[in-house]
């Protein structure tokens, strides 16, 4: 192998121009790579920066404008309620008198309803004496129709008499719409509020927020006491303010994009608020003022928690991953009770803008990027592609000197066919698949009769080693000769559409490891007598340069055999039954023939002695011709594991189905082979060897059934472009016939050996024949079998199963 020396002496020469090319393309891939993301780090924390900055900014204003909302409703709610105060006391010094009951009607009403017209936020204006009469002009709205209602209680006969009780509508020019006398409705001021608060101080007073008795409307009321020059109570003025008021002011302000206001109680009460209803019912169905809890909003009881505990002030909290900022501010400046404004606001509200504007520049900015890095990778793409084509053509310049030194050591080797050609065709094979770098490179001849392939020598490259006299047969191949009349490159047999190659790949490609094939005829005078093929792994195509190569050795090869047949040397075939192994590496179907193993030679004879002691004797007396036990008799059982296969039409033309076909090339083989028992039943077919014929003949034309049997399923499966769905067991073991028809000659046969074989077809891989170990003993020295694992049998024990691969 001189010549190979100079070919690795190239390849490193090779190896380290790849390798500089190699360095280079890092280069030009990672330069732009890493200037990109330079780039991309340096946008994103600009960004960052950019954000935390206008954030602050923007919380630093919100601080502000929360700030100046919270002013603007003090003012509001000062200018609501600071004028009552004067209101009042302007109504008492108008109207009071040492005696109520001296007040004129008239002027009460004039004055009451001046003060209603010009002071919007009042509801009504009242006047309450110790003797329990009352004087109120309220508004009003009945439907559209909105005015003054004067409420007038009496007790003309003294303060225990019953009240008359007496009401007068104006609408809305001040004309009287009704005046009539109605029945008292228990309304009695001295129970109320606002004069128990006013005769208690003596002096202003403001009730604690109370639902009104006419509206049941949630407010308040100022009222003051009218007291004589000896101190004692006269009357008590007061005017009402509904709350409502205040929340129509609060769902007017704007705070933020979904801010809220609303005015609350240290008791959880809330006094106002934009859009809920200040009175609610209980569980009872009574009236009750609106609490906090109630409203159903965990920010605002967030919110509200957060002031009973910190108090007054500004207090921002996150809640379901949003940051909320809250402020409280105090009202008692302005009334006598623990009033808050409570202002909520999402911070999204002040700094959102802020995350758009920096969404916004960092998309431009990465768009600027992504432009970048586009340009940045034509660059590269067009770079890659320029080492790309350097390392092609660096490896087919090696690939060619390869080429090159090939032909000249097969040119040099005057030797080629001498010796049977043996040593010659290992160097061929060599420095074919060496120089293609191909997985295996094999020479195969046609037998004589033209039935069979013979591989006059394989080599494989990833173990070192030649194997030869492997036999490809025409029954099981058929279609496989057809195809070997042309040069076909085939670049995945797996998924080529071509039937005649299925069995050769199941069989010969893929127990192997190769997928790729590419097929070269060897002819002489015209016809084909051999092929080159080169078997590889998973390839897409062939290139054309080892096309062209293989070519060349096939025409060289057949010139060097032309001369041979000239010169009376003809290249003899292996005999039948010996392959040379130089190596584990395999033949047809398998990847190594099964040597040395641990046979077990009294497997039959415990198999047939567990068998009988099974069997009753004299239990049932039957006639020995009726029923009869046998020692040894080959089963085959073949499964089918896809119904709707079966179903499908075999083609276009005839309309027969695929069941129909194959049953008939099944029955056509048994006949070829002799076998003497074939039945279908259900999905599988149960064949079996003459009872009466030598047990050695009888298992080996029953495998010569089971293989084609095998064969025709595969080539019909392949047509119809489906995978193969059926699955063989054979077995050679005790079995009992029984004669069922002696006009005709019928008979059954049932027993371990039809069971065994059952089980074998049922574990076995689809497309395979799965095998007992008393098969392999009485076949191995014909057949090619692989180990395929163990099985347990009652009574005999554990043994190992095969997988028949083909013949010797």
């Amino acid at each position: 192998m001189a010549g190979w020396r100079t070919t690795t002496t190239n390849q490193a020469i090779a190896f380290e121009e790849v390798q500089a090319v190699t360095r280079r393309r890092r280069l030009r891939i990672w330069l732009p790579v890493a200037v990109v993301a330079i780039l991309l780090a340096a946008l994103i924390g600009n960004a960052i920066h950019e954000f935390r900055v206008m954030r602050a900014d923007a919380l630093a204003l919100s601080e502000g404008v929360i700030g100046n909302l919270q002013s603007r409703i003090e003012t509001e709610v000062g200018a609501y309620l600071g004028p009552i105060p004067g209101v009042v006391r302007f109504t008492r010094d108008l109207l009071a008198d040492e005696d109520l009951l001296s007040v004129r009607r008239e002027l009460a009403e004039k004055v009451a309803s001046g003060i209603l017209d010009n002071t919007p936020q009042l509801t009504s204006v009242f006047i309450g004496s110790p003797a329990g009469e009352f004087f109120m002009v309220r508004r009003y709205q009945d439907g559209e129709q909105r005015g003054l209602e004067t409420k007038t209680i009496r007790r003309p006969h003294g303060a225990q008499d019953a009240p008359v009780m007496q009401l007068t509508r104006h609408g809305a020019k001040g004309e009287v719409l009704s005046d009539e006398q109605a029945p008292w409705d228990g309304y009695d001021p001295r129970a109320r509020p606002w004069f128990v608060g006013a005769a208690k101080s003596k002096d202003l007073f403001w009730t604690d927020v109370y639902l009104f008795f006419t509206t049941s409307a949630a407010g308040i009321t100022a009222s003051l006491p009218y007291l004589n020059t000896d101190g004692d109570l006269v009357a008590v003025v007061g005017t009402d303010v509904e709350l409502a008021s205040l929340s129509r002011f609060l769902a007017t302000l704007a705070i933020g994009k979904s801010g809220l206001a609303l005015i609350v109680d240290d008791q959880g009460r809330v006094m106002a608020h934009p859009r809920k209803p200040l009175v609610s019912k209980d569980g009872g169905g009574e009236l009750r003022l609106l609490r906090v809890d109630d409203i159903g909003d965990p920010v605002v009881s967030r919110a509200f928690d957060r002031y009973r505990v910190e108090g007054h002030g500004r207090h921002d909290f996150e809640m379901a991953g949003r940051r909320y900022i809250s402020s409280t501010s105090s009202l008692n400046q302005l009334l006598p009770h623990d009033w808050s404004i409570l202002m909520i606001v999402p911070e999204d509200d002040f700094v959102g803008f802020v995350a758009e504007n920096v969404r916004d520049t960092l998309g431009m900015g990465l768009a600027v990027i992504a432009l970048a890095g586009g340009l940045a990778g034509l660059v590269v793409r067009q770079g890659l592609r320029a080492d790309q084509e350097a390392i092609s053509i660096l490896e087919r310049q090696a690939q060619l000197d390869a080429q090159g030194e090939a032909f000249g050591m097969l040119a040099a080797q005057s030797t080629l066919f001498e010796d049977n050609g043996r040593n010659g065709l290992a160097l061929v094979t060599e420095a074919v698949a060496r120089s293609s770098r191909v997985r295996r490179a094999s020479l195969w001849q046609l037998a004589p009769a033209g039935d069979a392939l013979v591989c006059l020598d394989s080599f494989d490259q990833q173990t070192e080693g030649h194997t030869d006299g492997a036999t490809l047969d025409r029954s099981e191949h058929p279609g496989l000769f057809e195809w070997l009349q042309s040069e076909n490159a085939v670049g995945d047999v797996a998924s080529s559409d071509d039937a005649r190659l299925v069995s050769l790949y199941r069989s010969y490609l893929a127990p192997l490891g190769c997928q790729a094939l590419l097929s070269v005829p060897v002819k002489v005078d015209g016809q084909v007598t051999g092929v080159l093929w080169l078997e590889d792994g998973r390839r897409s195509e062939w290139p054309n340069q080892v096309q062209r190569f293989a070519r060349a050795i096939g025409n060289l090869m057949a010139i060097r055999q032309a001369a041979s047949a000239t010169a009376g040397a003809v290249v003899a075939m292996p005999p039948a039954g010996k392959a040379k192994a130089h190596d584990s590496e395999a033949a047809p179907r398998t990847e190594a023939p099964v040597q040395e193993l641990n046979i077990d030679a009294r497997l039959g004879a415990r198999r047939t002695a567990a068998f009988a002691a099974k069997l009753p004797d004299g239990a049932h007396p039957v006639r020995a011709d009726d029923v009869q036990r046998i020692d040894q008799l080959a089963f085959v059982s073949l499964r089918f594991s896809d119904a709707l296969a079966l179903a499908r039409s075999a083609d276009d033309r005839s309309g027969e189905s695929t069941i129909a076909r194959l049953l008939a090339q099944i029955d056509a083989a048994a006949s070829q082979h002799g076998v003497a028992y074939l039945k279908f039943l259900t999905d599988r077919v149960v064949a079996a060897a003459d009872p009466s014929a030598d047990v050695q003949h009888a298992t080996v034309c029953l495998a010569e059934f089971a293989l084609a049997a095998q064969a025709a399923c595969e080539r019909l499966f392949a047509e119809q472009h489906a995978p193969s769905a059926f699955h063989l067991g054979m077995d050679l073991g005790p079995a009992i016939g029984s004669l069922i028809d002696r006009k005709e000659s019928s008979f059954n046969l049932w027993g371990e050996a039809a069971r065994m074989a059952y089980a074998m077809a049922d574990s076995a891989p689809p497309g395979t024949i799965h095998t007992t170990e008393s098969v392999y003993e009485a076949l191995h020295d014909r057949y090619l079998f692989q180990l395929r694992g163990h099985h347990y049998l009652e009574d005999v024990g554990e043994f190992s199963t095969y997988l028949l691969g083909g013949r010797l």
